[in-house]
């Protein structure tokens, strides 16, 4: 299938077409990747544990390839896609690399994988073929990033044997400037040896090719050889060689060093002596660890090598514990040629702590390789998050833990960590990834990933996991905050309680339990449970509407409205006021504040707050109590009324009200900065006034001015989006029963239209957004913002019963409405692997909440919290994302948009296709350029065409317009 923009533009129209927009959405079936939901305490649930893969690091993003499954130890990793981690945000994602060339990349292990200028090289391997049989691959392959597609670099002669296999295995190889310096066996029992060869990159030219030694009897054969560097500048010698037996007893024989040397004269020096020298630690003794990885690498610049253990480490009340452990050592060489030696210099120490540990106070010992037992103390080792049980997954295995360089920054890990059984039931490999930066301050930032790093908070999380079904059972309202600390971004509910009924269902709320709630720190691995004690005339109501600002310094959690069952007389009352909950993070028990004022607002039940970080509160519409009506409650013997009660009758509100914070956390009071009251003829239901219609169950979400300065607005502003006509406090309980839900549903109409109200203008404005993929009307939705980005999540909406009429279904789409253009646009990205509640009344999925500093946003869920990739909004030049095409496009999924300004003459110019998702399943950009003709001497502005190009095979419908600047 093939798209043309434009047949035959002309120069003033092509620099008039300044701008293409793309969108790829699934709009036949969903072939086209969604956003992935990983529940919160195991981001890397699409990754797969694997060891004996390739790895690299290329701009801040980690690439993982290949490998051995580690839960199904002979059988390779059949996909030609990388796991990749973005080291800025530690968010991980998939990217799919296209395979066509038939380069045997789908099952490759025991390869490695390096960086060059802006591309990944393949160098070596294994497969095996449909038999399980084993070969050996001498091949060099290159990723074309713009296309996602390996290409061949290099290919090498593979003869046969005395066994008739091949009989050559590249063991490691290592990038220097544009040479590729790379070691290899030859494993044929009759002309076993280890070679050494350096390719130019630029001309796949062999500029060094020599034997380092033949028979079995060298010394250099001996051992694997594990790492390769180079000590000199860019493309210099001399080169150090690091082998090893599997540094499983005495030091001295563990390690062995060679050193290949000189341009004119190449030759092998070695083994080289060796000297580890330990600073200022001592060394009591010892022995108790276990080397599973090591690797020479540059961390900032110096020669360093890392050695990843097993071992065992001393506390003050507890001896033994068994803990991973990586020791960083400096490398330097000293002597002259012939006579030189290593020496190796302790820099630091970093560790895991045992899962039941959160801090390394008490520590007296840790026993590391080379040198034993070292006396250190906490202040003497940078502490790793938990991350399961580290070990060899097999025996052929030797890489399960991979150690690479992270330029600039410090290093990273990657491996396969079995799951502790008192975290998880079910013990399996499971992924990790530790991030070192070293260059962060002077105290070293160390995050990392794996299904085990919330284990020291694992009943904690098992609480938070109920509150969130608590939430979601029982229709109050409660939402997913963000909570900024000093600490990091942390996500925050706070609900009612269930209590069970006789017969065991959990359906009634105990208004006697106080509120309960988690702070999360996805960064930080923690879970805090929180209680908040009641004030007396707290009701447990529902239809709450909350949010988050900041007083003083201090997260403050604000709350109003919702309705409850007087136990006196059964009637619907509203719950007046305000409170306030101050979030202490060192304390479990946070107080319940009334909030005094002269704005105090009336009760409301399903209304909307807004709050900015500066103590702005807003307050748009609700369901209020408009009057009271005689309703019979008793009847006599003949059957007529002899006693009654006051029924309250009640209506959706159309006022916005404007507040502000202040006091303090311990007297906090609200001070009444205006209402907005619309007249008697703009109350109405329709929408054909300049102000919105009253509602109930919608959303109000402040927008900063940066959001939306792109429509000209100076100041901020408020978006109100869906909400219904309902005047029925009890709609969603009718729902259970479909016959019941279509009589309450038949007068019910639920708003798609989205207003802006501007805060300086103090004026409302009906948003005329463009886009393909506007949502649906939603009651009891949610908003976040991220940028410039408004996202909508969940809820309910209205669709039509053939048989029954009306009936409302849970949302389960992102919607994205996007402020960067002075027209916005709406969106939709598909998020999948959310537990949503049933299609008809389940959860309606209510809770969102954004945190771009880790790159995921977090969306609440019946069974809990998960986070998925942020929508990208990519806007660059033309020129700048080109330049570095893939690595900004590698995680675009369906719902994700790029613009893309031309460069300066108006032109989009594209020298090779540059491709957005996949081969098989993705949009290739050509064309449209100045193209050079041989019949003149000057170039001449042939103006080519813009192909949108998509696979036949694809199912992504692909949405792109030019606009003037």
């Amino acid at each position: 299938m093939e798209r043309l923009l434009d047949r035959s533009p002309s120069l003033s129209h092509l620099l008039a077409m300044t701008v293409l927009l793309l969108s790829t959405v699934p709009s036949i079936s969903a072939s086209a990747p969604s956003k992935y939901a990983c529940d919160y305490s195991n981001r890397l649930c699409e990754w797969k544990a694997r060891y004996m893969f390739g790895a690299t690091v290329l701009d801040d993003k980690a690439f993982f390839h290949g490998g051995i499954l580690s839960n199904e130890a002979t059988i390779p990793v059949n996909s030609s896609g990388f796991e990749v981690l973005d080291l800025k945000t530690m968010a991980p994602m998939i990217v799919q690399i296209d395979d066509k060339n038939n380069s045997v990349l789908s099952s490759r292990y025991r390869h490695q994988l390096a960086a060059w200028k802006n591309t990944i090289l393949a160098v070596g391997g294994q497969i095996d073929d449909d038999f399980g049989v084993s070969r050996h691959i001498i091949n060099v392959l290159v990723l074309n990033l713009n296309q996602r597609l390996w290409e061949v670099k290099k290919q090498f002669i593979q003869r046969s044997g005395a066994s008739g296999q091949g009989d050559v295995m590249i063991d490691a190889s290592v990038v220097s400037g544009d040479q590729l310096l790379v070691t290899f066996l030859q494993l044929d029992p009759t002309n076993f040896g280890r070679s050494f060869f350096s390719m130019n990159l630029n001309n796949q030219e062999v500029d060094y090719n020599f034997n380092v030694a033949y028979g079995a009897g060298e010394k250099v054969l001996d051992w694997p050889l594990l790492s390769l560097m180079t000590l000199g500048k860019d493309g210099d010698f001399p080169h150090i060689l690091l082998q090893s037996k599997r540094l499983l007893s005495k030091p001295d024989n563990d390690t062995a060093w060679f050193e290949i040397t000189g341009k004119g004269e190449i030759g092998v020096d070695g083994p080289l002596p060796f000297t580890a020298s330990t600073a200022h630690w001592t060394l009591p003794g010892g022995g108790r660890s276990k080397v599973l990885s090591l690797k020479l690498l540059r961390v900032l610049d110096k020669p360093t090598l890392l050695i990843w253990a097993v071992t065992k480490a001393d506390f003050a009340d507890s001896r033994g514990q068994t803990v991973n452990a990586v020791s960083l050592w400096d490398v330097s060489m000293n002597g002259v040629m012939g006579k030189r030696n290593v020496s190796l210099r302790l820099s630091r120490i970093a560790m895991t702590l045992p899962s039941n540990m959160t801090s390394a106070a008490g520590l007296q010992s840790i026993d590391l390789p080379l040198v034993g037992k070292l006396s250190v103390g906490a202040k003497d080792v940078m502490v790793m998050p938990y991350i399961g049980n580290v070990d060899l997954v097999s025996e052929l295995d030797y890489t399960n833990v991979d150690m690479q360089q992270w330029p600039g920054k410090g290093f990273i890990i990657r491996g396969s960590s079995m799951t502790d059984p008192h975290c998880q039931p079910i013990v399996t490999w499971q992924p990790f990834v530790v991030a070192v930066n070293l260059a962060a301050s002077a105290k070293p930032a160390i995050r990392a990933l794996s299904n085990s790093t919330f284990c020291s908070s694992r009943l904690a999380q098992l609480r938070a996991a109920a509150i969130v079904g608590d939430a979601a059972a029982m229709e109050t309202g409660a939402k997913l905050h963000r909570v900024d600390s000093s600490q990091g971004p942390l996500l925050m509910i706070l609900s009612s309680e269930r209590k069970t009924r006789p017969g065991g269902q959990l359906l009634q709320l105990d208004i006697h339990a106080p509120l309960r709630g988690a702070l999360v720190d996805l960064d930080g691995h923690s879970v805090q449970n929180l209680s908040v004690p009641l004030l007396g005339d707290y009701q447990h109501p529902v239809g709450i509407a909350s949010c988050t600002t900041y007083l003083n310094g201090t997260a403050v959690y604000l709350q109003t409205g919702g309705w409850y069952h007087n136990d006196d007389d059964s009637t619907q009352q509203a719950q007046p006021g305000v409170i306030a909950v101050p979030i202490n993070l060192s304390q479990p028990v946070q107080p319940m504040l009334k909030v005094t004022g002269s704005s105090e607002p009336k009760g409301t039940a399903y209304s909307s707050l807004a709050c900015s970080a500066q103590g702005e509160i807003y307050m748009y519409g609700g369901l209020v109590i408009d009057r009271y009506k005689a309703t019979p409650i008793n009847h006599d013997e003949e059957g007529k009324p002899d006693s009654s009660h006051a029924e309250p009758v009640w209506a959706s509100s159309g006022n916005l009200q404007a507040m502000r914070l202040s006091g303090s956390t311990v007297a906090p009071t609200l001070s009444k900065s205006w209402k907005l009251v619309p007249s008697a003829s703009q109350n109405r239901t329709d929408s054909s006034t300049s102000i919105p219609s009253p509602r109930s169950g919608h959303t109000l979400t402040y927008l900063p001015q940066e959001t939306v300065a792109s429509m000209g607005l100076s100041s901020g502003a408020l978006l109100l989006f869906g909400g219904s006509n309902s005047s029925n406090p009890s709609l969603i309980s009718t729902l259970a029963d479909m016959t019941a839900a279509a009589e309450a549903l038949a007068d019910v109409d639920f708003d798609r239209s989205a207003w802006l109200f501007d805060l300086k203008a103090h004026k409302w404005s009906k948003l005329q957004a463009q886009g393909l993929n506007t949502p649906p009307g939603l009651m009891h939705h949610s908003a976040a913002v991220v940028g410039t980005q408004v996202m909508v999540w969940g809820g309910l909406r209205l669709v039509s019963d053939t048989h029954l009429g009306k009936a409302m279904q849970a949302s389960t789409d992102l919607y994205i409405l996007d402020f960067s253009r002075a027209t916005p646009r709406w969106r939709v990205a598909a998020v999948d692997n959310t537990a949503r509640g049933g299609s008809i009344i389940g959860f309606p999925n209510s809770g969102i909440a954004a945190l771009p500093e880790i790159g995921v946003i977090a969306v609440m869920h019946r069974s809990g919290i998960s986070v998925a990739a942020i929508p990208q909004s990519i806007h660059a030049s033309f020129d700048a994302i080109v330049s570095n095409w893939t690595l900004n496009t590698l995680n675009l999924t369906a719902g994700d948009w790029i613009r893309l300004q031309a460069s300066t003459s108006g032109h989009l110019v594209v020298k090779e296709p540059l491709l957005l998702g996949s081969n098989t399943d993705g949009v290739t950009i050509t064309g449209l350029g100045v193209a050079q003709t041989a019949s003149s001497s000057r170039d001449q502005p042939t103006h080519k065409r813009t192909v949108l190009r998509c696979d036949k095979y694809t199912t992504t419908a692909v949405h792109f317009r030019y606009e003037k600047m």
